[in-house]
């Protein structure tokens, strides 16, 4: 019975990451290039001998699968189609970013929805708001009317999944990362999609909740079982 109690406690938590995960996912079905998670468990024996006994570990990774283009009538609303990251400054150092909703301030200068600089290939390029129309191609290279901008910086890495995500959805890496060229082209007037879909993910909610019930439920009986021994007469 201990053995039964430890799986359904173990997969009653295993359950638990997992409708957080998928909270989060349906939280941001609407944001800009948000890319979904998802949990995977796995089993594993901790203990010897009597105490001997089985655990579950869930952990989360993210999927970066592109997401739907769709057009935007605005000329700074950039979209990345392929693997890579828009880098912009931040308090924190360079950060990456594949929401490209950008925005002029006062300067002339290109910002993220949060008021982070975009960061360009050499030095960072002004844009005249009253100016020529501003066009931007698939490497990233600006220009209004004949004049040359600059380039926007695009970067990627070797293993993503060594990335950290902070609350405002920008992600930072550690020195060490191995850089990556980037594969990713710019495409104009067009944003990127959130890669999670509510009905995929309303029904993996209702897949871990049966889970969790029916561990709940072993649970429940274990215990009863435990009541009725402990009061045999």
């Amino acid at each position: 019975m201990d053995k039964g109690l430890y799986m359904s406690v173990a997969a009653m938590r295993s359950a638990e990451k997992r409708i957080e995960t998928i909270a989060g996912n349906l939280a941001n079905v609407s944001s800009p290039s948000f890319k979904r998670s998802s949990s995977v468990t796995q089993a594993f024996d901790v203990g010897a001998g009597t105490n001997k006994h089985t655990e579950l570990r869930s952990t989360t990774s993210v999927d970066w699968t592109q997401g739907m283009l769709e057009r935007r009538e605005d000329p700074f609303a950039l979209a990345l189609e392929g693997d890579g990251f828009f880098a912009v400054e931040t308090p924190e150092g360079e950060a990456y970013t594949r929401d490209g909703a950008f925005r002029l301030n006062d300067l002339g200068e290109l910002l993220t929805k949060d008021g982070y600089p975009v960061s360009w290939v050499a030095a960072r390029g002004r844009v005249q708001a009253t100016g020529e129309e501003v066009t931007v191609d698939g490497a990233g290279k600006v220009r209004q009317g004949k004049d040359d901008i600059g380039q926007l910086k695009l970067a990627d890495f070797a293993d993503r999944s060594q990335l950290k995500v902070d609350r405002f959805g920008y992600w930072h890496a550690r020195p060490d990362m191995e850089p990556k060229e980037p594969t990713a082209v710019v495409r104009q007037n067009s944003y990127e999609r959130s890669n999670a879909e509510a009905i995929d993910e309303l029904v993996g909610l209702i897949k871990v909740q049966r889970s969790f019930e029916s561990a709940a439920n072993v649970m429940k009986s274990i215990d009863q079982s435990y009541k009725r021994l402990n009061n045999a007469r």
